[in-house]
């Protein structure tokens, strides 16, 4: 009789160390990986956990947390699922689940968002015109994730940067000190990992001060005969000509251009 007034004893203790060994520290089964979203659409991160007894599970974004009130998010499947819909620009970095039971220690999984998007081009060129020696600010502002790089093309050809032609962090394209021959179409491309997008083709039109290149020389000549004096110019746009004697202006004469 001693023996079985003791047996309810036993079997507590029993029961006791048997749903002490269930116990088991969380462990993430499904662990974060980036995801790549699109702007204004969805994007969803899964963080299984098998644990016992069940555990609690919060997220961060970039180590800053997430709370269940928070309406920018939507959590569910008892903390194991992050929704963020219609993603924007800001939504971009690193979310992170972290699991607690009181057993053990915490287990945490982590991922990025990564918002994906093709380049597009929201400030087209616009026609220029410039003078000799002058500069140039051609801009490019574009739109893209990751963000896009950029480049120009003159014509056909790649445009080359040099100590007078550089691409500035906005995507603008500056020319220093103007030549010549900087004159010609020109379009600006954005490039990412999710395609290329051209900018619309502008003209660069480089204009020059009029400059005599050859003055016209001294002559003796007859009273009543025929004398020819030459006077070549440069420019853009081409320069007129115009003839004086004594400060007045020559009328009745015939000028042959070559």
């Amino acid at each position: 009789m001693k023996d079985l007034k003791s047996l309810p004893v036993l079997l507590f203790w029993a029961g006791w160390s048997l749903g002490e060994a269930l116990q088991r520290a969380p462990r993430i089964t499904t662990l974060l990986e980036t995801v790549d979203a699109s702007l204004d659409h969805n994007a969803t991160f899964i963080c299984e956990v098998d644990s016992h007894p069940q555990a609690d599970i919060t997220w961060t974004r970039n180590n800053y947390p997430i709370r269940y009130y928070d309406s920018r998010y939507i959590i569910q499947e008892n903390g194991q699922m992050l929704i963020i819909p219609n993603v924007k620009d800001t939504d971009s970095g690193e979310y992170c689940c972290i699991a607690n039971n009181g057993v053990g220690d915490a287990a945490k999984s982590c991922g990025a968002l990564q918002l994906k998007m093709k380049p597009q081009i929201k400030r087209h060129p616009i026609n220029m015109t410039s003078i000799l020696e002058s500069k140039a600010v051609l801009p490019c502002l574009s739109l893209g994730f990751p963000k896009p790089q950029i480049s120009w093309i003159k014509e056909d050809d790649l445009v080359k940067v040099n100590n007078r032609i550089s691409i500035l962090e906005s995507g603008s394209l500056k020319i220093n000190n103007i030549k010549k021959e900087d004159a010609g179409q020109y379009r600006c491309v954005a490039r990412n990992s999710f395609g290329m997008a051209y900018s619309r083709p502008v003209i660069i039109e480089v204009q020059a001060p009029a400059k005599i290149l050859k003055v016209p020389k001294e002559k003796k000549v007859q009273i009543g005969s025929e004398v020819s004096l030459e006077c070549s110019a440069t420019g853009n746009p081409i320069p007129s000509i115009t003839w004086l004697e004594n400060g007045n202006t020559v009328i009745h004469f015939f000028i042959r251009c070559t």
